[in-house]
């Protein structure tokens, strides 16, 4: 009897030790709340990356969306389809919505989940005023939609009919409606519920094959945006986009109308960059090497051209901008800190109004030199004197015509009143191989 309660003690104590010794499992957690567009793209395909790296049981995207860009969206879909953990899309709290480009995103997720109270639905596809597209491409693009919504809701093993439904018909659904009709897995009333219930369910993708969640004791860790998906992702409203677009195209129009404003040219270069990646035309790591570029332009133009500071104070801007863009968060957990980008933007701040402030004094000086001895306009002749030589007429004493002695040349000249031989005049300017003078 001692032997045995030995034995059963020692096993009880061998299996407190390994669980001690045992780690919990790690669960990331995401937050997208505002618009779904190519800001909200990058920052799940990040979450997805630093989640693999981490090697956590699991990705939980908390949703609460008015929908998106139905492109950015597919983007999103691509990345949860090649993702190498689950990822797990939760609508909260209650009130949240999963609307438009939101509710596909469910429909594309490993395990779909929403908080009682919330809503998910309403994907008819729109235009950026919110009018429905007339016509065949309206059609086209509203077939298209359908296609997607019930690929997703089928290799998810949900209910394609009603995915069908939310979009042809902008059908909206309850969370306790989505979980009853197999649009959604969970029903959870918060963070703490929805790991319990996550635990032990089976989740399988071609990605990752078959996994069993443990969730129960996990421990948890946000993923926070970084400050250049933020500040996309403010840019990335369709409002806001449509407006940097405008005021860019405004700007360059001003530029090529008035040439040397500068500012409002460099300017309208970022605003068009920035709308380009808002509308994503353009991949945000191309548009930061790009706004790299014109900053360098912009910086090193302020030495040749007289800009008054506009030139490098746009050159910096694009450049620190660019900086923030330029390291592609989903691929490396390292990106340029705003303890580096802060004050390289501040020392080329100094550096180059610095080195714009010596270029405007020394053309100045230059323009004050040449003014003062002489030189410039055609033939390098304006501000230079000379003699009056002699008179046109015969024998005239006075006259406004004649040959004056100049820089070792003796040219023809037109004065503005009459002259006497041995006058000193100054060339105003130059009419083909004759100088206008005036007398001294």
């Amino acid at each position: 009897m001692k032997q045995s309660l030995f034995i059963a003690l020692s096993a009880l104590g061998l299996m407190l030790s390994a669980s001690a010794d045992t780690p919990a499992s790690l669960v990331l957690i995401s937050e997208i709340r505002g618009t779904i567009n190519p800001a909200t793209a990058d920052y799940l395909k990040s979450s997805i990356h630093r989640a693999t790296e981490a090697g956590a049981e699991a990705l939980i995207v908390e949703l609460d969306t008015p929908g998106g860009l139905v492109s950015s969206v597919e983007l999103m879909s691509q990345v949860i389809d090649e993702s190498k953990v689950p990822v797990v899309v939760y609508v909260t709290p209650a009130g949240a919505a999963a609307t438009s480009a939101g509710a596909l995103l469910m429909l594309s997720s490993h395990v779909a989940a929403m908080t009682p109270g919330s809503h998910m639905g309403a994907a008819h596809p729109v235009d950026s005023s919110g009018k429905d597209v007339p016509g065949a491409m309206g059609q086209k693009i509203l077939n298209d939609v359908v296609a997607y919504a019930k690929s997703m809701a089928e290799i998810r093993g949900r209910n394609k009919e009603l995915a069908e439904l939310i979009v042809s018909k902008s059908q909206s659904f309850t969370a306790q409606e989505a979980a009853s009709k197999k649009l959604v897995e969970v029903l959870a009333d918060h963070e703490t519920d929805l790991l319990n219930k996550l635990q032990g369910r089976v989740v399988e993708s071609k990605s990752f094959g078959k996994k069993t969640l443990n969730t129960s004791n996990a421990r948890v860790e946000r993923v926070d945006m970084t400050i250049g998906q933020k500040l996309l992702h403010l840019i990335s409203n369709p409002n806001i986009a449509a407006i940097l677009m405008t005021i860019a195209m405004l700007l360059i129009y001003v530029e090529l109308n008035n040439p040397g404003v500068q500012i409002a040219g460099i300017l309208g270069v970022i605003l068009l960059i920035l709308a380009f990646m808002s509308f994503q035309s353009l991949p945000i790591r191309t548009g930061g090497l790009i706004l790299m570029g014109v900053g360098f332009i912009g910086m090193f133009s302020e030495v040749f051209v007289a800009a008054h500071g506009a030139l490098a104070a746009g050159g910096v801007l694009s450049f620190i901008l660019g900086m923030i863009w330029v390291v592609d968060p989903s691929q490396t957990s390292e990106r340029v800190s705003p303890m580096v980008y802060i004050p390289a933007g501040l020392a080329l701040s100094i550096g180059a109004f610095t080195i714009a402030w010596f270029a405007a004094r020394v053309k100045v000086q230059a323009a004050e030199a040449l003014e003062k001895m002489g030189g410039s306009g055609a033939m390098g002749l304006h501000g230079y004197q000379g003699k009056v030589e002699s008179l046109a007429g015969n024998g005239a004493i006075q006259s406004p015509f004649g040959k004056m002695h100049i820089r070792g040349e003796v040219w023809d000249f037109v004065c503005e009143e009459s002259v006497k031989v041995g006058d000193a005049v100054q060339v105003q300017s130059v009419d083909g191989f004759k100088l206008i003078v005036k007398r001294i």
